[in-house]
């Protein structure tokens, strides 16, 4: 009964650390360092300050956030067994 309580937490914190966007802005100093969403949000600085950009850019900022959902979908679809199990479990009791 306690494995969909454990799931969710599970993958909340693991959003929550994937999505961590300050932390490692602070710690960091190299740029190879970098997760995705804060180089994503780099990207997306230097486009904006060229005046709306190159095309290539932006088309590489959007491919690049649909990478970065990818592995968070992945988690949730393959985790979503053990949120049915759990409900169909708690309502037989």
């Amino acid at each position: 009964m306690m494995r969909p309580a454990v799931v969710t937490v599970l993958l909340l914190s693991a959003v929550a650390s994937w999505n961590n966007y300050f932390l490692p802005l602070a710690m960091l100093s190299d740029n190879r360092l970098f997760p995705v969403t804060v180089g994503l949000g780099l990207w997306q600085g230097i486009a904006s300050a060229n005046n709306a950009g190159s095309t290539s850019l932006w088309s590489l900022i959007i491919l690049g956030a649909l990478v970065s959902v990818v592995p968070l979908v992945i988690a949730f679809f393959s985790l979503q067994r053990h949120w049915r199990g759990g409900s169909s479990v708690g309502g037989l009791r």
